[in-house]
Formats: structure tokens, C-alpha cells, sequence
């Protein structure tokens, strides 16, 4: 299968002439070669004797080659691959002396154009492999590419080389980076086909948490933390375990889901969103775990009263709860039980207040914010929590008289 060959030129394969960019010759004219012994490795072909490592590219690929380099260093591989170039499809890319953003456009165009790449960074001046690498990981955030990236690492000085792949660096660095926004953000972007680790694991969960979806935090949750044990008992990832354990860290709120009452979950979700400045999302969350806290401690006053589904009696409550002007001669709750609302209204105006603040802001929120400023917003949530952990925390529904 042809394949697309990105390689960064240098002035490797012949002693070199740095006046004028050319190879040394003998006194009869012919180039004085330099040759290396390059074992294939772990590109699974046949070991060869070649001039460079651009010779055994041309030798042993299939395809369409660009060589990146400088006009000096294209001019001489030129010259000391003129046998090995006859024949071959390739393209020339020329790039000025020591530029970085040269390297890294170049690589970044072709890798964005092109799929099933072989990516060479054997040669070229120091700097260029490095942004070689960085070009290609940003692309695979970009669109993922089929890509190897590839190396010959010196055996012995000057004359042996072997090929090795440096595409589980990559893999590392791209996850480090996914990691680092997820645990900044609990958002999670993926790349497709990362060998290393399951996309999927990450992306559900943070879909889960940030479209409101308790279920889903929980049951991806735990599949989330499985990954993680995974992943800290992978080798290759050795290098990032402390960056996993900021992952763990970063969930530990999650830890102790399974002993928690649905209201208390949500409004641990809450506070987290709201860490992250999803403040919505997060009052979304405190929205409901007020309304699922009242659900609960009403079962006693509702118990004789039939409703067609749990949200018309969630709403009866809070409507029950607030004194809803509009509520009061068809609320059901106050025509089973007449002095309901005398006989609580220390700790029904109390909860009340909370809940029509809450609501207050969730809909200036949804429907465009125009006039407060983000920090005070969050400020806002965040009381907002803190006042709902105190009617929590003082059970202030333990005692309702009907």
C-alpha cells in the first residue's frame, strides 16, 4: 500500500562543503560518501547500507515523497541521491534557515492533506525534528491522521543506526495534554484511535456531567475509574502517574456516590460544575437537588394525594412551599391539608426564599445574562450552595405538621 513520506532533510550521507552547500569530492571527481549500516528495527524491512537515512526511505518506501528542508540541504541531497531520486514521486519544500515556523506550517499542512504518513525526523537542524512532533500531535487534536512517526537512533557512532517508532511518545504527550484539560475544565475532547487509552471512558462521562445526566455520571463514573486503574498499570504511562492521580483526585467528590441520597448527589455536582465555571449547568443541578430534598421529606403530606406523574407533584410541592399566589385555591396540597401552610411557615418560607432565588437566577441565566458580571455570578452559586447545604444539614422538612 503507498503510503505518504514527510521526511526533514539535512546534510548527512557525504563530507559537506559549507561554503557553497555542496558535497566533497575526491581528486577524481567522485563524492566522498560517508555510508551507515541501517537495521530496519522496527519498520519490519530489510537492513541496508545507504548513504543517509533519506536513501533508505527512497529504497524501502512506496509512495509519494516531500522532503522539508533547506534550499542548501535540498541541493545536496540532490546531488548525493540523484540515483536513488530517479523514478520516485516527490515534491521539494523548501524552508528558510532555522525557522521554526517554517518546519511547523510545512509538517502541519501536509499531515492536515494527507493520510497513511510516514513521518521521518532523523534528520534536519535540531530544532526542526522537535517542531516536527509538535506539528503532528497538534493535528491529531486537530483530525486525526494515520500516522508513525519514525527515527533512526545512532548504535554506534557514524556507523550503525536503527529504526525505532516514536508514536508512543506521542500517544503519552497527546494524553498528558487531554488529561491536563480534563482536569482543568472536566471536559474532555477526544482524538480518535488513541492507542493508549479509551476515548470513550472520558467522553461520556463528561457528556454525562455536563448535559445534567446523574444516571450517566454515575454508571460512567465507575467506568472511569476502572480506566484510570488501567492506565496507572500501563508501562508506557509511567512517566504521567502523578497526572493520573490528580485525575482520581479531581473526582475523589464521587468517591462516596453510593452512600449518598439523590439531592446530596446533585448538589455535589453542583459545586463541581461550579468549580469548573459551568455555573448553569451547576445551578441546573442545585435547582434539583432542592426540589428532590422536598420530594422526599412530602411523602407523609402526600400520601393520600393522587398525581399523574412525579413531576406535577414536585411542582404541587414547591408550589405549596412558596405560597404560590397563582397556587393557592387549586394546589392540592393545601385542599387535603387546609392549615398546611399556617401550621409551617417558619420553615416553608425559609426553604422557599432559597428556592425562588435559585430559580430567579437560573432563568436570567438561560434566557442571556446582560448585567451581571461573571465573578459575581459565580459568587452567587456558590452561596447559593452553601445556604442549600444548611437546610440540608438541619433537616429543616423532619418535623412538617398536615
Amino acid at each position: 500500500m503507498p503510503k505518504t513520506i514527510i521526511s526533514i532533510l539535512g546534510t548527512s550521507g557525504a563530507y559537506f562543503n559549507h561554503k557553497d552547500c555542496t558535497p566533497q569530492r575526491h581528486e577524481n571527481g567522485n563524492i566522498k560518501y560517508q555510508s551507515a549500516l541501517y537495521r530496519a528495527g522496527a519498520l519490519g524491512k530489510e537492513d541496508a547500507t545507504c548513504k543517509n537515512a533519506t536513501e533508505f526511505l527512497l529504497e524501502h518506501y512506496a509512495g509519494k515523497f516531500f522532503f522539508i528542508g533547506t534550499q542548501c540541504a535540498i541541493d545536496f541531497q540532490k546531488t548525493i541521491l540523484s540515483e536513488s531520486l530517479e523514478g520516485k514521486d516527490v515534491s521539494y519544500i523548501a524552508i528558510s534557515d532555522n525557522s521554526l515556523n517554517d518546519i511547523f506550517e510545512s509538517v502541519l499542512t501536509l499531515l492536515k492533506e494527507h493520510d497513511d504518513i510516514v513521518l521521518d525526523i532523523t534528520h534536519g537542524f535540531r530544532h526542526q525534528p522537535i517542531m516536527a512532533i509538535f506539528a503532528s500531535t497538534l493535528s491529531q487534536f486537530l483530525h486525526r491522521e494515520e500516522l508513525e512517526i519514525i527515527f533512526a537512533k545512532e548504535v554506534e557512532t557514524f556507523k550503525i543506526y536503527e529504526y525505532i517508532y516514536l508514536d508512543t511518545y506521542v500517544d503519552v504527550t497527546q494524553i498528558s495534554l487531554l488529561l491536563t484539560g480534563f482536569i482543568r475544565t472536566l471536559n474532555f475532547i477526544p482524538i480518535h484511535s488513541m492507542k493508549l487509552l479509551d476515548n470513550k471512558v472520558f467522553e461520556n462521562f463528561s457528556k454525562s456531567l455536563l448535559s445534567n445526566d446523574l444516571y450517566g455520571v454515575e454508571r460512567h463514573y465507575i467506568k472511569l475509574q476502572k480506566e484510570l486503574q488501567n492506565l496507572k498499570a500501563n508501562e508506557a504511562l509511567s512517566h504521567i502517574v502523578g497526572l493520573l492521580e490528580k485525575v482520581k483526585t479531581e473526582l475523589e467528590p464521587l468517591s462516596t456516590f453510593a452512600n449518598k441520597q439523590k439531592h446530596t448527589k446533585y448538589l455535589t455536582l453542583s459545586k463541581m460544575t461550579a468549580e469548573k465555571n459551568y455555573l448553569i449547568v451547576a445551578l441546573a443541578y442545585l435547582f434539583e437537588s432542592l426540589r428532590t430534598y422536598c420530594d422526599s421529606k412530602f411523602e407523609e403530606v402526600c400520601k393520600d394525594i393522587w398525581y399523574k406523574d412525579n413531576f406535577a407533584r414536585k411542582q404541587d410541592i414547591m408550589d405549596a412551599i412558596t405560597h404560590a399566589p397563582y397556587a393557592l385555591k387549586s394546589n392540592k396540597i393545601y385542599q387535603e391539608h387546609a392549615d398546611f401552610y399556617t401550621h409551617n411557615k417558619g420553615v416553608l418560607d425559609r426553604v422557599g426564599k432559597v428556592y425562588l432565588e435559585i430559580r430567579k437566577l437560573r432563568n436570567t441565566l438561560v434566557h442571556i445574562n446582560e448585567h451581571k458580571e461573571f465573578s459575581d455570578i459565580k459568587q452567587i452559586v456558590v452561596g447559593y450552595s452553601f445556604k442549600v447545604e444548611s437546610l440540608y444539614r438541619d433537616d429543616v422538612f423532619k418535623c412538617l405538621k398536615v
